[in-house]
C-alpha cells in the first residue's frame, strides 16, 4: 500500500498490516467511491515527513455531515503510509448510531468531550485527527449563506492538545464536501434528529441527495469531485507564552483560525477555475435552487 520509496513512519497512529482484512475490504470500497468522486489529495508527503521525523501531528478540518470525506481522505493515508489517525468523532451522533458506532469502534474513534483520551491519543501514537467547528459547522450552517466557512469559535482544545505534546497542526481542505449532498432551505424533522441522535441540533436544514433526504452517511451522494489539499504545518509562534497566559492563547486561535479559513478560501477558488463540467452542472444547478428558495 505505501510508496516503495518512501519510509515507514516512526510514528504510526492506528498501524494497518497486511492481514487486516477488515480494513482492506474499508481502503478497497474507498478505492471505489474514490472513482466515483475523481478523489484526490495534494501535498500528502506534508504529514508523511512530519511522522518520519517523529513529530506528532495534529489535522484539522472544514467539516459536513458526512463520513465518505475523511473516509476517503483516511484510505489515501493508509495506502501511502500503512496507518490512520485517531479520531475526534462527535459523541452523541457517531456513538449513538449503530452502524457508526461499529465503524468507531474499529477505528478507535475518541468522543468528543473525552479529552483525557484525545490526549492519551496523542501521547501514545502521535496521530490525531478532527473537526473544530463539530456539528455546528456541519449541521447548522447555512451553507448558500456561509459556503466553506469554519466556525470554529470557543474551539480551543485542538490548539491546547498541540502545546500541551509539542505537536504540529496540519489543515485538511475538503474542496467538493459541501456539493456532494443539497442543503435545503426546509428544516430537518425533529423526529429525524432525533432518530439521528441529533435533537440538540433543532433548525438543522435538511440536506438531499440523488435518492432523497441525507440520512444515512456515505449513501447516494452526487458525484462531484472531491478533493483535499494538505496545509503547510500552521505556525504557532511562542507557544510557551500560549501555554502560560489565556490571551496568547486566544490571540493564537484567532491567527491560526484566519490562516486555515485563507487556505480553504485559496482552495476553492483553485477549484472554481478547473473544475470539471460535472461539477459545474451540478453547482450551477444547486445555485439555481437556492435562488428560487428551495
Amino acid at each position: 500500500m505505501r510508496r516503495a520509496s518512501e519510509p515507514m513512519p516512526r510514528t504510526s497512529g492506528i498501524p494497518i498490516g497486511p492481514g487486516d482484512w477488515g480494513a482492506r475490504l474499508l481502503v478497497s470500497f474507498a478505492a471505489l467511491m474514490g472513482r466515483y468522486h475523481r478523489h484526490r489529495v495534494h501535498h500528502l508527503s506534508r504529514i508523511g515527513k512530519l511522522l518520519h521525523e517523529g513529530r506528532r501531528v495534529i489535522l484539522v478540518g472544514n467539516h459536513v455531515l458526512d463520513t465518505m470525506d475523511p473516509f476517503l481522505f483516511v484510505a489515501a493515508v493508509v495506502r501511502r503510509y500503512g496507518c490512520a489517525p485517531r479520531f475526534i468523532g462527535q459523541e452523541n451522533i457517531i456513538f449513538d448510531m449503530p452502524g457508526l458506532r461499529n465503524l468507531a469502534t474499529r477505528w478507535r474513534v475518541i468522543p468528543s468531550r473525552r479529552m483525557d483520551q484525545a490526549a492519551d491519543a496523542l501521547d501514545q501514537e502521535g496521530f490525531l485527527m478532527l473537526f473544530p467547528g463539530a456539528g455546528t459547522e456541519a449541521l447548522l450552517r447555512r451553507y448558500r449563506e456561509q459556503p466553506y466557512t469554519l466556525k470554529w469559535d470557543g474551539r480551543l482544545g485542538f490548539l491546547t492538545l498541540a502545546l500541551e505534546h509539542d505537536a504540529e497542526v496540519l489543515f485538511v481542505a475538503a474542496v467538493g464536501s459541501e456539493e456532494m449532498y443539497y442543503q435545503t432551505s426546509v428544516p430537518t424533522p425533529d423526529w429525524l434528529l432525533n432518530i439521528l441522535s441529533a435533537g440538540r441540533y433543532h433548525g438543522a436544514p435538511l440536506s438531499v441527495g440523488l435518492l432523497g433526504p441525507h440520512v444515512v452517511p456515505g449513501m447516494f451522494p452526487f458525484p462531484v469531485q472531491l478533493t483535499h489539499h494538505v496545509s503547510p504545518p500552521l505556525d504557532l509562534g511562542d507557544r510557551d507564552a500560549a501555554r502560560r497566559d489565556p490571551e496568547a492563547l486566544a490571540r493564537l486561535h484567532g491567527r491560526v483560525w484566519g490562516e486555515a479559513q485563507a487556505f480553504l478560501d485559496r482552495m476553492v477558488l483553485r477549484r472554481h477555475q478547473d473544475a470539471p463540467c460535472t461539477d459545474r452542472t451540478i453547482r450551477g444547478i444547486q445555485t439555481m435552487l437556492r435562488r428560487i428558495g428551495i
